[in-house]
């Protein structure tokens, strides 16, 4: 009987101790996997942390890159309005053009036209129709050319009408070398009296 109470009191002694290695064992096995696993997660903070860091800086790239995307917006919109303006300018002066070609095409006709006719005067010969008087009614032959030759060609008195290239038809000499010699006189601004040289024939 005693050794039956021995036994017994043994096996409940046991019991505790047991469950006390196993406790003590559960937490080792614990702490060991709880250090495992810090080490473990001290690189994943790490890199969330550098995750973030890196998130933080696309945004402030991506903001950037947004502005200046509005940027290039705005100028591309400039542009097109500039390239419309040139465009209508363009037009503008092409039209332009084409009216001046047209004005230079009809004064060409009529500058070709006028040559002709100075040529076929100055190859007929004719002398300059007879001015009537309006208070006589009768007929005044204008006075001839006054021209005074010397040894280096001559002069001669600006007229009425008169140009250069009219006094060089009529003194039958080369139109740029009456130029040539009366450097002075403004082709444009002839008065009536003006006294210009006449080169030689």
């Amino acid at each position: 009987m005693e050794d039956e109470e021995l036994e017994t009191s043994s096996g409940n002694n046991l019991l505790p101790t047991a469950l006390a290695v196993l406790a003590i064992l559960l937490g080792g096995a614990g702490l060991y996997f709880g250090l495992t696993a810090n080490q473990r997660l001290n690189p994943l903070n790490e890199s969330m942390e550098a995750g973030t860091t890196s998130a933080a800086r696309i945004d402030k790239d991506i903001a950037a890159l947004e502005t200046q995307i509005s940027e290039l917006s705005a100028q591309n919109t400039e542009l097109k309005k500039a390239l419309d303006r040139m465009r209508l300018y363009s037009n503008q002066s092409e039209q332009a053009v084409k009216k001046v070609v047209s004005s230079v095409s009809d004064n060409r006709d009529e500058i070709v036209e006028l040559v002709e006719r100075l040529n076929e005067i100055a190859t007929s010969g004719l002398q300059p129709s007879p001015a009537v008087s309006s208070s006589t009614g009768s007929t005044e032959v204008p006075a001839p050319a006054m021209v005074t030759t010397s040894d280096s060609g001559g002069t001669y008195t600006i007229k009425s009408g008169d140009t250069f290239a009219r006094v060089a038809s009529k003194l039958g000499v080369d139109l740029q070398d009456l130029l040539d010699v009366n450097t002075d006189a403004d082709p444009l601004r002839l008065r009536i009296g003006q006294v210009i040289q006449v080169p030689d024939n």
